[in-house]
């Protein structure tokens, strides 16, 4: 039986003092000396229970139960950071691509405008004052010759003078030095959206520098100067990409050139 049944069931006095609590009742003794001498009556142990509040009375949670809900609520903030690390690496992708997509279309339409320079020239500062870049990507005011997507990659845009040829070169240069799931996703990304503009793309080439003439790891050609026995975009699928990629990561400081031929495609 617990308090408030007891008093119930004991005395007027007592369903008195467990409906409105002893100190109230015994602050009125005058107007209920019956209750007050009831109360006084009482034994030790009883007169210290009519001092807590009937509400305090109750069975309160075990240490298993907080443990418990605290693990839940650990498993619970785990997967919710894990969930929002993914959507923004997702987001950064969709972010990479649409200013990659910008530079190689801008690209595109100024390929012929520095046919007549005489030496190399890094005209990534050209493009961004004339508004080609989204201002986004100017992020290090020092190096005008350099442009950063979303994954901070640094990108810049050279016309290089050859005996035969003229052209402008995209150089991309992530950090695909190791090889995981999120640097195999960047790659097959920057070729996604290359096999896009492969239209207006002379070659894409990984090499291990910015000279020309170190040794590619990986030459694939656009659509203009495809040939027979040539690695081409047109004929890749996703799981090609993949797999050049899975190839590509891994070498020591790679750079991915994107290669317009303006004058004379060999």
């Amino acid at each position: 039986m617990n308090l408030f049944n007891f008093f119930k069931s004991s005395s007027p006095a007592h369903n008195e003092i467990a409906e409105n609590g002893a100190d109230k009742v015994l602050s009125s003794e005058e107007e209920n000396p019956s209750v007050h001498k009831t109360y006084v009556n009482f034994p030790t142990s009883r007169k210290s229970a009519l001092d807590v509040p009937l509400y305090a009375i109750s069975s309160g949670r075990s240490m298993v139960e907080m443990l418990g809900v605290l693990a839940i609520i650990g498993v619970l903030s785990v997967g919710a950071i894990a969930g929002y690390s993914k959507a923004m690496f997702k987001y950064k992708l969709n972010k990479q691509a649409e200013q990659l997509n910008t530079v190689l279309n801008a690209a595109a339409r100024n390929a012929l405008s520095f046919n007549n320079l005489n030496t190399g020239l890094n005209v990534t500062e050209y493009f961004v004052k004339m508004g080609e870049i989204p201002i986004e990507m100017v992020k290090d005011t020092s190096q005008s010759g350099c442009i950063y997507d979303a994954f901070n990659t640094r990108i810049n845009i050279v016309y290089n003078v050859y005996p035969a040829y003229n052209r402008l070169i995209v150089t991309i240069s992530p950090q695909l030095d190791i090889m995981n799931t999120e640097n195999l996703e960047i790659c097959r990304n920057i070729l996604s959206v290359s096999k896009e503009n492969s239209s207006n793309i002379y070659r894409l080439s990984v090499v291990s520098s910015y000279g020309d003439e170190d040794q590619a790891y990986l030459t694939i050609y656009g659509d203009i100067s495809c040939t027979q026995g040539n690695l081409c975009f047109k004929n890749l699928s996703l799981d090609n990409i993949y797999e050049l990629c899975t190839s590509a990561i891994g070498k020591q400081a790679p750079h991915i050139k994107i290669i317009w031929q303006n004058s004379l495609v060999r």
